[in-house]
């Protein structure tokens, strides 16, 4: 996937920085206003394609993800009471020359529920996609993400993990490529630009 960035690439934040950044910036809203542990999650492309890092707070319940790059912090997604962004690919959604962030991201500890989103970068505006057509109920399941180059991305419940291999809590975190291969996954869907909205078609 080719495009420009949503601005020059700045320099990178090291963990010591981003927790104070983060809070200092007016555009976050954390869950409870507390950052105390965070952890770097940002995957090799999205740090080449957008110029963006992501960390995550894995303290406590919040598990709320931040995306940090020249001088901008904002929250995507949920993390409370699940495990935040568990997918993260750069995509340019709607075809403006600038590459954007498309997620999934769980929360909820007492309904667990999975939601996909997109962050557009040319604006910083959060967008939920909906699926189509309309999904009956919550997703339980937690999501992967993965790019099909000019194509869109591909949806995937994580049905199940070879046990031997890994567990779950790579969720916690962020799960590497390698985490990937040991997971059972169920196509459920691809991203596509439709009417001036970015949808998960299932085809059901």
């Amino acid at each position: 996937m080719t495009g420009k960035h949503s601005e020059d690439v700045p320099q990178k934040l090291t963990l010591a920085q981003a927790g104070p950044f983060i809070l200092a910036n007016k555009e976050v809203s954390a869950s409870g206003g507390i950052i105390t542990h965070l952890i770097e999650i940002t995957p090799a492309d999205i740090w080449e394609q957008t110029g963006q890092q992501l960390f995550k707070n894995i303290a406590d319940s919040s598990w709320d993800t931040y995306a940090v790059s020249g001088g901008k912090a904002v929250r995507i997604g949920n993390g409370f009471g699940g495990f935040g962004v568990t997918s993260a690919v750069p995509f340019d959604v709607n075809k403006d020359g600038t590459v954007d962030l498309v997620y999934a991201y769980s929360f909820g500890s007492g309904l667990h529920r999975s939601v996909i989103a997109w962050l557009d970068l040319k604006n910083y505006t959060e967008h939920t996609v909906p699926d189509k057509p309309s999904a009956k109920e919550f997703r339980a399941e937690d999501l992967i993400l993965q790019a099909n180059g000019e194509e869109g991305i591909g949806v995937y419940r994580i049905k199940g993990v070879d046990k031997s291999k890994i567990s779950l809590d790579v969720l916690r975190t962020y799960p590497a490529q390698q985490d990937i291969e040991h997971m059972t996954l169920e196509k459920e869907g691809d991203l596509a630009w439709e009417n001036g909205e970015l949808l998960n078609s299932t085809g059901e």
